[in-house]
């Protein structure tokens, strides 16, 4: 599954169903994305 489905399925159906659950029209979210370097790993 390509990332943006499985994003889209997350937010269509898991967090839909937590967020109407609550009785919220929102879920209070926060979102901390960092971009790290490494080095390839060869695997054997």
């Amino acid at each position: 599954m390509d990332p943006g489905a499985a994003l889209d399925h997350l937010t269509a159906n898991a967090l839909a169903h937590a967020r109407d659950s609550a009785g919220l029209e929102s879920l209070p979210t926060e979102v901390r994305l960092t971009g790290v370097k490494h080095r390839a790993e060869r695997v054997s």
